[in-house]
């Protein structure tokens, strides 16, 4: 019983900063969505500069994590828990973004860097659902990111 008031304090404690980072990337990557609708020239830059701002979201919201959770976690249990995950998600988005970078960049390339996109969000994917459980087994009160989002649009 005692695990669950502490994954609802931590719950609590998340919701606010992830939902401030989330606005911050997705607010200006929105606006310059408007235009880059109705002007084609735009259209090639947009996508890149949309799959940026989401892969950044991702980033930013993992360091917010690591940040509040290293003082409220002791140093043996963050280290098992939040941080492995937080690596894991971190270079998946990072290595993410780099395969959208180059299949855009190169005209031959979108269909077999877009299938190599796709297996490394499936790995990354995986790789981190397991680290959660693994997790959740050490510590009982261990909050992911997606409990966090669904926590936040509850509200």
């Amino acid at each position: 019983m005692e695990h669950l008031f502490e994954r609802q304090a931590r719950l609590n404690v998340m919701k606010r900063p992830v939902r401030i980072v989330t606005y911050v990337f997705l607010i200006p990557g929105l606006i310059f969505a408007i235009p880059a609708w109705f002007v084609p020239a735009i259209a090639s830059v947009f996508s890149q500069v949309i799959f940026f701002c989401l892969c950044g979201i991702g980033v930013a919201r993992e360091i917010v994590r690591l940040r509040l959770m290293k003082s409220y976690l002791t140093q043996g249990i963050y280290q098992q828990t939040v941080q492995k995950v937080a690596r894991l998600t971190i270079i998946g988005y990072v290595v993410a973004w780099l395969i959208a970078f180059v299949m855009l960049s190169i005209p031959n390339a979108p269909g077999y860097l877009f299938v190599l996109l796709l297996v490394w969000s499936g790995g990354v994917g995986l790789g981190v659902t397991r680290m959660n459980r693994l997790a959740k087994q050490i510590d009982p009160a261990y909050v992911t990111m997606g409990e966090i989002e669904r926590a936040w649009w509850k509200r």
